[in-house]
């Protein structure tokens, strides 16, 4: 009797266990294989697992080590080419783990390094000076003038905040 209440797809294995994934899951991820490190610990406790991103979203991902491993809850995940991200396991079965992103994409010193040199360098183009300039000039009495450039040295000062502290502009704008 009790089968009768049950569609026949329920008992095959793949698709309820398909089934039950995708109703996890807080938004869809897309199939991808990508190289990637898990990267646990900290200091000279820290170990690295090379792995296999299988699938991934902007909240999480789903990686393949090659062999069943015991892993803590949090991990960063770090895709080849430099992106990384901070992650909570969230499930395991075998070589297969779940991961669900915690905060932002982290940068790397190689990137910060470069940021801080763009702001050097947006900083030596003088966009500051001819801003100076219309500003001697009272904007040329034009009014859109004016509110483009005050927008423009407003957006100056935020890209170069960034630039400079990425880590410190991310959490500034969570506070």
């Amino acid at each position: 009797m009790l089968s009768s209440k049950l569609p026949p797809s329920a008992f095959k294995a793949g698709e309820m266990t398909s089934a039950m994934l995708a109703e996890r899951r807080g938004t869809v991820r897309t199939p991808v294989i990508k190289s990637a490190k898990l990267l646990v610990g900290q200091g000279y406790s820290q170990a690295v697992y090379n792995c296999l991103v299988l699938d991934e979203s902007n909240d999480g991902a789903l990686v393949d080590l090659g062999m069943a491993c015991s892993l803590p809850e949090d991990v960063i995940l770090q895709l080849f080419g430099g992106v990384a991200r901070k992650a909570k396991q969230r499930w395991s079965a075998g070589s297969k783990v779940g991961l669900e992103f915690v905060g932002e994409q982290l940068v790397s010193a190689e990137a910060s390094q470069e940021m801080v040199e763009i702001a050097h360098s947006i900083r030596a183009r003088c966009l500051l000076a001819g801003i100076a300039a219309l500003r001697e000039r009272n904007f040329f009495s034009h009014s859109g003038l004016r509110t483009a450039a005050e927008n423009a040295e407003s957006a100056f000062y935020k890209l170069e905040d960034i630039l400079r502290d990425p880590l410190m502009s991310v959490q500034s704008e969570k506070e």
